[in-house]
């Protein structure tokens, strides 16, 4: 049954329990206590040279299928007990119009598990970070660094996004091809610049690309040190040391929906990470040496789990 078919005749409904932003952790709260590093929850470090925003989107497990399974049960429940007196509203409207003489309205849609929706189970768990509430503020090239307190899981990078959904969102989405890496429990996970430098994302300093050959032949990826962010680079500040700690590993990542309607865009190559073959997204980690890279197809909502490893994509449908 596609649950995440958005109706022709709009038969969609909002339910997005307590939307889950990120809690942001400055380095002050941290050394006086009023911050802790907790064994259950997931930890997201990001640093670069300059401010920064952007948003990941956590991949639905298990538990958030079957959280939304039931939000999803239960509002259609309630629209369909509505229904009858929707129809019977209609159809005293349709007798005031024909003893009027005006044009009948058009009846109401009844809801059913073919035309219903509620909003895309992708966006249960959001992780906006940046500009502001840094963690720690630094000379270059370490110039910003933020942390984040999350919930476990494997998470998508959507692009570089600001705002929030009570007022929206601005930006570019990084909907046709981007990476995604996994976050443990009690640990933090290091993304360095890479959000910055390793696609040299400043739509003011884009990269330069250059055409590659042998097992990557027809493939484009950037030329090193064409970007003003220089090298990706990781590591964590001497505050965060002591706390255990892992280097994120990026994977190519397939198509997503433009949940929050901004500007459409991809990732840009990344070498040994991410390519492209026209518009097909490529992984260039499929295999210890890759003969062209494994090629990402969409997926389902409800196997995004499964498909890290493989370059699967959480998208709802479209892609």
């Amino acid at each position: 049954m596609n649950r995440t078919l958005m109706s022709a005749v709009g038969l969609a409904v909002a339910i997005l329990p307590s939307v889950c932003l990120a809690q942001a952790i400055e380095e002050k709260n941290l050394l006086s206590g009023k911050a802790k590093i907790e064994p259950d929850s997931g930890y997201i470090f990001v640093n670069g040279s300059v401010r920064q925003a952007g948003l990941l989107l956590r991949l639905p497990d298990a538990e958030t299928i079957a959280a939304y399974e039931k939000d999803w049960s239960e509002a259609l429940a309630k629209v369909q007990a509505k229904y009858p007196k929707k129809l019977k509203a209609w159809q005293d409207r349709v007798e005031t119009a024909r003893l009027t003489g005006k044009a009948p309205p058009e009846p109401p849609i009844e809801p059913t598990p073919e035309n219903f929706a509620i909003s895309a189970i992708e966006l249960r768990d959001p992780v906006g970070f940046g500009p502001q509430y840094a963690f720690a503020k630094a000379k270059d090239p370490d110039g910003f660094s933020y942390l984040m307190k999350v919930k476990p899981g494997r998470y998508v990078y959507y692009g570089q996004l600001f705002g929030a959904p009570s007022s929206g969102y601005f930006g570019t989405c990084y909907c046709m091809g981007t990476v995604a890496f996994d976050v443990k429990a009690g640990m933090i996970t290091d993304t360095g610049n890479f959000f910055l430098a390793a696609p040299g994302t400043d739509p003011a300093f884009p990269p330069r690309s250059e055409k590659v050959s042998g097992s990557e032949i027809g493939l484009y990826r950037p030329v090193a040190g064409a970007d003003q962010f220089g090298a990706v680079t990781f590591g964590l500040p001497q505050t965060l040391q002591t706390y255990p700690s892992e280097r994120a590993e990026f994977r190519a990542y397939g198509k997503l929906d433009n949940f929050y309607g901004v500007t459409i865009g991809r990732m840009p190559p990344v070498p040994g990470v991410l390519a492209y073959d026209r518009d097909r997204i490529v992984d260039l980690k499929a295999n210890a040496e890759p003969v062209g890279g494994a090629v990402v197809e969409p997926g389902d909502a409800a196997s995004a789990q499964d498909g890290l490893g493989a370059g699967a994509t959480g998208s709802s449908e479209s892609g």
